[in-house]
């Protein structure tokens, strides 16, 4: 174990410099004191094949930084319901539970992430939210509650059930005209959804604020955008 961190250490330092290898071994010292503080471990990368998940839409699992959210959470308004698309092991779901919302709800599709969410669930520490629930389901068959005022994707999926997805959030801020705020991790695929305003109407798209990762490395092998949130504020009540 050592020796193989050891090598991985020396590929980072040859690769992407020192620089950005001491950026990453901080965020994962930060990463790992976040996880002691809610009991709770959620560490690691999950492809969908190894989950017996053959859908071309799904994206392989990844957490979410803490920091990062903990960051972008500050330009959102906490108070009504909280969903997070393909919550995994539940790490925002518990980080989202540490704000005073009505309800925190996971969206997975995996039965295997969706029992582990569970139990780390069980075991969180320092919550204020006790109402958390996680639903086994396609994300494009679940209906948004109309009292969700905050919506969170780490790039779950795409295409088609992206699509799906977003164009429920319109039929649900439809229903009950309200503010909300879509909290999107890497939002390549999204924004073209939002610029376009088939889906989400333009007049309801009222800001759209892009928040940089702190603490996060940037990889040269990385996407552009891949370190960050645009977090969209809407308002449907015409």
């Amino acid at each position: 174990m050592l020796g193989h961190y050891v090598q991985t250490i020396a590929r980072m330092i040859r690769d992407e410099g020192l620089e950005q290898t001491v950026r990453y071994a901080r965020a994962r010292w930060i990463e790992a004191q976040y996880e002691r503080r809610f009991g709770i471990r959620t560490h690691g990368d999950i492809s969908m094949e190894s989950l017996g998940i053959h859908d071309p839409d799904a994206v392989f699992y990844l957490p979410t930084p803490y920091p990062a959210f903990f960051q972008a959470m500050k330009h959102v308004t906490t108070g009504g319901a909280f969903v997070d698309y393909g919550s995994g092991l539940g790490r925002i779901l518990v980080a989202a539970a540490t704000f005073p919302f009505a309800r925190v709800t996971g969206v997975e599709h995996s039965a295997e992430l969706v029992e582990r969410s569970r139990t780390n669930i069980a075991n969180a520490k320092r919550i204020d939210c006790p109402n958390i629930e996680v639903i086994r389901t396609n994300a494009a068959d679940w209906r948004v509650p109309n009292d969700v005022t905050v919506l969170h994707f780490y790039n779950p999926f795409m295409n088609q059930t992206l699509r799906a997805v977003v164009s429920d959030i319109a039929r649900s801020l439809r229903e009950v005209p309200r503010e909300a705020s879509i909290m999107f991790g890497y939002p390549r695929e999204m924004d073209v959804l939002m610029r376009a305003g088939e889906v989400i109407p333009t007049e309801w798209q009222k800001q759209a604020i892009d928040q940089v990762w702190p603490l996060h490395p940037v990889f040269k092998s990385f996407p552009v955008g891949h370190n960050q949130y645009r977090i969209y504020h809407l308002d449907s009540r015409g």
